[in-house]
């Protein structure tokens, strides 16, 4: 294991960057990365205002007193300097040549930067690139969240040490320390169907949900809450955490078609708060966001068509329809994981909801797209932010009432860069931007990795890595960096 920078961001790489395949099958991850400053560089929008200029001031929103248990909330604070430069970063020669590795799950804290890979959590200094800690696992991480408490902490379920490897341990770690706080045994077992467990938290519970039932966990003791057991129609297809607990039933009908219901459950006992039915052409339901709620579903086919939001009581509000093409939402249909949250480019706020169109390509092969956001009472277009030329933008999160956002550039000329936008006026403000080689822009890829801002900094982390060797001698594979603002 490695930690660290590049020996000099300047360095050309000798190895050719991989195609981008599947997040679950393969994720070809290339070796080296060169971050260097670029200013002067302005940024589009299509709203009534212009950009603004990095002040250094806070968002104006803030989050309200949240305790150590809730589910970070964070506003971020924009550097004075719009310069960004790498700050930490991690990687592993231990994966053998033509052997693909999973490494699933990415956090970050003000101070380290965590990654999973396979059996193991690893975490570095940000800023020095000194290993912070390492806490080896009895077998692979098969489920993970992305949700972070307050003081720094969050869940994994990882496979036991048994001959049959049950996708069974559940972990809570705090993400400073590497300090495992408590692990218990859920009662998964593999079944015909494959499927493995999910993990979820929200304020002071853990929940874990598997085909053949689910269970709640106190976040400081460890000490079961509550457990359920599927029916004989329906079983818990996963749960999403956040601000509140949704839990999605995979059913059946008396003709034994699919049926997928959403209930909100009450996360220190179990109880089902409210029912949602969801109509029976609805093949695939993924749970965008427990408050407000928010459906991703895929209606008679096996992408993403429509966004379904509800009220507080689970009652229906309206439909965004996503026009075949001209948006994407991408959620993980793998038929093993029951992440049922597990969306990316999408983010809900402020009572929209945004996601990004298509890529459109224009003369000379240029790529651009742009970030939609919909009113979730009216299912109304409100506000369009521009990539611009040769660039593409997701939105990340929400940062109070504004938006964070990551912008890629397509060429060898339009930088990267954070951002921070504001429906309310469609102004938008770099945080920083900076350049990455072509042979390390798979590690930015969002459809493949995960995206992480914190603390005024944007990390990104691959999911899965692929060995390789140059002349007989492994090649570091890039597991996850971190860049920050320079000034």
């Amino acid at each position: 294991m490695s930690f660290g920078p590049p020996p000099s961001p300047f360095t050309q790489s000798q190895r050719v960057a991989e195609e981008r395949r599947s997040r679950r099958v393969r994720v070809w991850v290339c070796a080296v990365l060169a971050l260097v400053a670029v200013v002067g560089v302005g940024g589009w929008f299509l709203m009534a205002g212009s950009p603004g200029g990095g002040s250094g001031t806070d968002n104006k929103a803030t989050v309200g007193q949240q305790a150590p248990d809730d589910i970070r909330e964070t506003v971020e604070r924009r550097p004075r300097g719009t310069a960004g430069h790498l700050v930490t970063s991690i990687q592993d020669r231990g994966v053998k040549p033509n052997q693909d590795q999973e490494t699933p799950g990415t956090w970050a804290t003000d101070r380290v930067l965590v990654k999973g890979n396979d059996d193991a959590l690893e975490a570095v200094e940000i800023n020095s690139g000194d290993e912070a800690w390492r806490q080896d696992l009895s077998g692979s991480i098969c489920a993970w969240t992305k949700h972070v408490t307050v003081d720094g902490r969050t869940a994994i379920v990882f496979r036991d040490k048994g001959k049959d490897g049950a996708c069974n341990q559940l972990a809570f770690f705090d993400l400073g320390t590497g300090k495992k706080l408590w692990q218990v045994v859920i009662p998964w077992k593999k079944s015909v169907f494959g499927n493995l467990p999910n993990v979820a938290m929200t304020r002071g519970v853990v929940s874990s949900a598997w085909e053949s039932g689910s269970s709640g966990y106190d976040m400081k003791s460890g000490k079961r809450l509550w457990e359920r057991k599927k029916t004989a129609k329906c079983r818990e297809g996963g749960f999403a955490g956040g601000k509140a607990l949704l839990l999605r039933l995979d059913c059946t009908t008396s003709d034994y078609e699919p049926l997928r219901k959403i209930a909100k459950i009450d996360p220190r006992t179990g109880e089902e708060k409210w029912i949602y039915g969801v109509a029976e052409s609805v093949r695939l339901v993924f749970i965008v966001s427990s408050e407000p709620p928010v459906l991703a579903v895929a209606a008679g086919e096996d992408e993403v068509s429509d966004l379904i939001s509800l009220d507080e009581r689970g009652k229906y509000r309206a439909t965004v329809r996503l026009d075949g093409g001209h948006y994407e939402v991408n959620c993980d249909a793998g038929a093993i994981y029951s992440a049922v949250d597990d969306c990316d480019n999408i983010v809900v706020g402020g009572d929209q909801v945004f996601i990004t169109s298509g890529e459109e390509i224009g003369g000379s092969s240029h790529h651009t797209n742009r970030i939609v956001s919909f009113d979730l009472g009216t299912a109304k277009p409100v506000v369009k932010f521009e990539a611009g030329p040769d660039q593409l933008i997701y939105p990340v999160r929400m940062s109070g009432d504004e938006l964070l956002a990551f912008r890629a550039g397509t060429d060898n000329y339009a930088p990267f860069s954070l951002m921070s936008l504001d429906p309310r006026t469609g102004r938008e403000k770099a945080f920083f931007y900076f350049t990455v080689l072509n042979e390390a822009k798979s590690l930015t890829y969002t459809k493949f990795s995960d995206v992480v801002v914190e603390n005024g900094r944007i990390f990104f982390g691959s999911n899965m890595v692929r060995g390789e060797a140059i002349k007989g001698k492994s090649v570091p594979q890039w597991l996850a960096f971190g860049v920050g603002s320079a000034g």
